[in-house]
């Protein structure tokens, strides 16, 4: 195959063409690419040289194309409009017309309270488009977003490189919840009440230890964890009708997951809060797809947080 020599390949090239194919006249192609005619009819001689061939000749008024500019056009039209259509970046994204997918890393815990309201408002929005949760943590985040088959990324991440964006979604914050019903406790536990009653904890692992053992540690004391799980929704289910409480994050305890009328209420002893993020590359931070799902991410996510404040 004969090489091709690229410095001689220019976009004006292909513009100067089709502008001469579709007008047939050297000075309505320079008023429709805004150029001098000077400057049309060099792009026509950088051209006849690049294909070897004159492409158009003067026929009367009009600049005729050859044989060859005939089978040519039609591939020249073919790459300005993927270039213009599919390269060139959309002023506004629109998510009516998109038929694409949305791929959203989260968190068991985003998933399990935002996941149904970004998926309706997703699906109304932008009803040709597929939604995919993935599973996400601060270990996998940076290579989903890095490998480009995940959009953003929402939950507690530590340790993000530079290359990241981050966007503050909301400050979560520990309660204790507990079936009252059972526990016939006052409201809010006192530290011995606490102590003294069977706890369940979310772990990732098979310790059942977290940072709220440390802190009760520093004051000579200790609780009795007798369930971990890896599920905050199973964490609920378990606390109903039992005597037991758990420590949980304040979203899981007032979202509406499980009809189970737990009690919840500001733990004995200074849990420290959280941040709940969401993330994305910095080099994709433009893209109008990104931007517009990142936005409609953050709006939805802190109505939904204001909203379960202020009934609970």
């Amino acid at each position: 195959m004969k090489e091709i020599n690229w410095r001689g390949i220019d976009l004006n090239l292909l513009l100067t063409f089709d502008a001469l194919y579709r007008f047939k006249s050297v000075s309505a192609a320079s008023k429709h690419l805004y150029l001098g005619q000077p400057a049309t009819s060099y792009n026509l001689k950088r051209l006849r040289e690049l294909l070897q061939d004159p492409l158009f000749e003067r026929v009367g008024n009009k600049m005729l194309p050859t044989t060859r500019a005939q089978e040519v056009a039609p591939k020249v039209a073919m790459i300005l409009t993927i270039f213009s259509q599919d390269i060139l970046p959309s002023v506004v994204f629109e998510p009516q017309c998109y038929e694409g997918k949305f791929i959203i890393g989260v968190s068991d815990y985003a998933e399990q309270i935002f996941g149904p309201d970004l998926f309706d408002t997703l699906q109304q929005l932008a009803p040709h488009a597929k939604v995919i949760f993935k599973p996400v943590d601060s270990e996998n985040c940076v290579d989903l977003l890095t490998a480009h088959n995940t959009d953003v990324c929402i939950g507690v991440f530590n340790h993000l490189p530079e290359d990241v964006l981050t966007t503050f979604l909301y400050r979560e914050k520990h309660l204790c919840t507990f079936d009252n019903r059972v526990m016939q406790a006052q409201v809010p536990l006192d530290l011995t009440t606490y102590l003294n009653t069977p706890q369940m904890i979310v772990t990732a692992n098979e310790c059942l230890t977290t940072q709220v053992d440390k802190t009760l540690a520093k004051l000579g004391v200790k609780r009795n964890v007798v369930l971990g799980t890896t599920r905050f929704l199973t964490v609920r289910r378990m606390l109903l009708g039992r005597k037991m409480v758990a420590v949980m994050a304040e979203m899981v305890g007032r979202s509406d997951l499980i009809d189970d009328s737990l009690t919840l209420c500001v733990p004995p002893i200074d849990i420290p809060d959280f941040n709940i993020d969401m993330v994305t590359l910095k080099r994709d931070s433009h893209h109008p797809r990104i931007i517009w799902l990142s936005e409609l991410i953050t709006q939805l996510i802190q109505t939904k947080v204001n909203t379960l404040r202020n009934i609970k």
